[in-house]
């Protein structure tokens, strides 16, 4: 009976969370035998400090190198680097990292990977790890980890490759989480050889939906950013690009699971893909909004 409440008010404490949890409220739940936490960040520094029994994983466990740009690895390998780290099909996962912003976005794009393919209980750490370790216990073991069985159920809706892009351009809104000048095209972003942005796509960094201490604006200043600076509502597909998908994974995981646009995809290449080529349209000096 104690199990099954602890099962419940995690449920409870996670659901109201919309995707991030706070350090009080993930530690009222480290008991709950059903989490699972991901230390997102280089060895040295998860050997200095973690949170209690997470693991230590990499970004780059979920991605693969294609020609210039990287991609989400197959359903079948994430399904092993899920049991590789524990996860159940049941599993409570939260994600984290130690108040880098490139580990934040690398905690996204975990959370990404996860939820396309069928993980059901996702959410990251809210403040990230130095939030936590200001208040409560942390430590320096590193946990043996028991083998999970988590089944990689793939959804298809939420990736799009160039094609969808291309042909999508004036149907549905597109949003660049990269900074503004990459956007604009007054700079080159690392590893992209033309400057400017999609056609039609509107600018949003994504650091923008952050405070200064890396904790997540309120739902208030969420609202006004997406629903009225951009005029989406929960309905809309709207396309998440970036770099090279993981700023635009930040962006996505905000609308997909905090604001509950279940229709927001994501561009995976980006612009390491569509700003490489010759036969991709860009636009420059140009700030957009959408009209269909």
């Amino acid at each position: 009976m104690k199990a099954l409440l602890l099962v419940l008010i995690t449920s409870l404490y996670l659901s109201a969370s919309n995707g991030f949890v706070t350090p009080k409220e993930l530690n009222a739940l480290l008991e709950n035998k059903n989490l699972v936490l991901i230390d997102i960040t280089d060895k040295e520094t998860y050997d200095a400090g973690h949170l209690p029994n997470a693991s230590l994983a990499n970004v780059d466990d979920f991605r693969k190198q294609v020609q210039k740009h990287q991609l989400m690895k197959s359903s079948s390998e994430i399904e092993a680097i899920a049991r590789s780290l524990g996860i159940n099909n049941d599993s409570i996962v939260v994600i984290y990292g130690h108040g880098k912003k490139k580990e934040l976005l690398k905690s996204s794009y975990v959370a990404l990977s996860l939820i396309v393919n069928g993980a059901k209980n996702v959410s990251l750490l809210n403040g990230q790890y130095d939030d936590y370790a200001r208040e409560f216990k942390v430590e320096k073991e590193t946990p043996k980890v028991k083998k999970g069985n988590f089944t990689a159920v793939y959804n298809p809706d939420i990736l799009v490759d160039l094609e969808y892009v291309k042909s999508h351009i004036t149907k549905i809104p597109m949003l660049e989480a990269r900074s503004p000048e990459y956007y604009y095209g007054t700079e080159l972003s690392d590893g992209v050889q033309r400057a400017g942005h999609i056609p039609k796509a509107m600018s949003s960094f994504w650091k923008d939906k952050f405070n200064k201490d890396n904790t997540l604006r309120s739902k208030e200043d969420l609202d006004a950013i997406f629903m009225q600076g951009y005029a989406l509502q929960k309905e809309d597909e709207v396309i998440l690009y970036c770099t090279g998908g993981l700023e635009a994974s930040m962006n996505w995981y905000i609308l997909y699971q905090n604001m509950g646009l279940k229709h927001a995809k994501l561009y995976d290449a980006s612009m390491k893909e569509w700003g490489n080529r010759n036969d991709t349209p860009i636009t420059k000096f140009k700030w957009e909004t959408f009209t269909k």
